[in-house]
């Protein structure tokens, strides 16, 4: 049998690895480690060379037109096509939400819909709806992660895809963990590093991870760590991850606090790949209080670390947490103070909270990744596309 040849896009390995950045490298490494599988190439749109990660493809092609021409493009038009950047392939494979015109079938993973729910101001971001929508006229196929996802894209982009089996669910694998044997102290020490080390390092904290934005909830935590300060005045609040124009929330909700309670609130800003393990590892407990997600994938980092969970009971983080985390209202403070409590203080549910979590989080893992992203290639090669029907253009 001939192997498919697949060009997946690998442009968020391109920045500083969020969440997608991390799936891609995940999806990535699983396929091309798969017996038998795909023939897999790499391509990257835009005009950045650099990199802020190891690990890029030694077949990368540059699609060197502007990302941001290019989606604006891309959302309102079939041209210019990828095609002659890519070579010789059978599937394309989108993975974050960028679809460009090819006369090849299409997969798109969609990894939320948050840019549905909550229009954004970014004007790239902007474009995923209306180029989603050309992508699934033109016959693509859609990974998503979680059935929730998958209810969703239905809705939205439907109706019909998911009886016409064009909505497919394959959920991620855990990003590996990093040792962090080496990893401090830091050569060049930075301000929030140095702050780690002086007020959390060494005492039990309660971890969040994850960009700064209104859907992550996180002045919500901090208004609930501190209703869970009085009671267990040795631990800390750590908050990870990159900073937007919503921090300003954050920083409100911190000063909000009393001044003694504030001091044990840490924000970190972005950190790497390193630092990160190192946060999982020595985490009391991982707080993830989000009002809406795709996955979550530092749900299952800190399952996997033997940290216990208290998640948002959202449909979502019901999904991949299954019954192996504490769940509270992501709107009642008070809700997630008592669940932040129980799994910091109770004896009982911590051993139970890191055992079913240690054993959950077993069961994602990218080779099961890239066995069902494979059938869906497969499927996908299968479907007419745009040109071999006799509707291109």
């Amino acid at each position: 049998m001939t192997r498919l040849a697949v060009a997946m896009d690998v442009t968020p390995l391109l920045s500083f690895r969020t969440g997608i950045g991390l799936s891609v490298a995940g999806m990535w490494a699983g396929l091309q480690s798969m017996k038998d599988g795909p023939r897999m190439s790499a391509y990257a749109l835009g005009l950045r060379n650099g990199s802020t990660g190891a690990g890029l493809p030694s077949n990368l092609r540059r699609v060197r037109i502007p990302a941001r021409v290019a989606v604006q493009a891309w959302s309102r038009f079939e041209h210019p096509r990828v095609d002659p950047w890519l070579g010789d392939v059978t599937v394309v494979h989108a993975t974050n939400y960028v679809t460009p015109p090819s006369l090849h079938p299409t997969v798109v993973t969609v990894n939320d819909l948050s840019f549905v729910y909550d229009p954004p101001d970014d004007p790239v971001v902007a474009t995923f709806h209306p180029m989603l929508r050309r992508a699934v006229s033109r016959g693509a196929h859609i990974h998503v992660t979680t059935r929730q996802v998958a209810a969703e894209v239905e809705d939205v982009l439907g109706p019909g895809l998911a009886a016409s089996g064009r909505i497919t669910v394959v959920a991620f694998g855990i990003p590996p963990a990093v040792s962090t044997e080496g990893a401090y102290p830091p050569a060049a020490p930075t301000q929030a590093s140095n702050r780690f080390d002086e007020v959390a390092a060494g005492r039990p904290y309660v971890l969040f991870i994850g960009t700064d934005e209104p859907r992550k909830n996180i002045p919500l935590l901090v208004e609930a760590f501190g209703e869970v300060s009085a009671q267990l005045p040795d631990l800390r609040l750590v908050i990870a991850g990159r900073e937007t124009e919503h921090t300003e929330r954050t920083r409100a909700a911190i000063s909000a606090l009393a001044p003694a309670v504030a001091s044990k609130v840490v924000r970190l800003g972005p950190v790497d790949d390193a630092t990160r393990a190192r946060l999982l590892a020595d985490a009391w407990v991982m707080a993830y209080p989000s009002r809406y997600e795709g996955f979550g994938f530092p749900v299952l980092e800190a399952m996997r670390a033997g940290v216990p969970v208290v998640a948002a009971d959202v449909a979502v983080l019901r999904e991949v947490a299954g019954q192996a985390a504490l769940f509270a209202d992501p709107g009642d403070v008070s809700s997630l103070a008592g669940a932040l409590r129980a799994a910091a203080a109770d004896g009982a549910q911590r051993e139970l909270l890191i055992s079913s979590g240690k054993e959950r989080a077993a069961s994602f893992t990218w080779e099961a990744t890239a066995s069902g992203l494979g059938a869906l290639y497969e499927r996908a090669a299968g479907s007419p596309g745009p040109g071999r029907d006799g509707t291109g253009t």
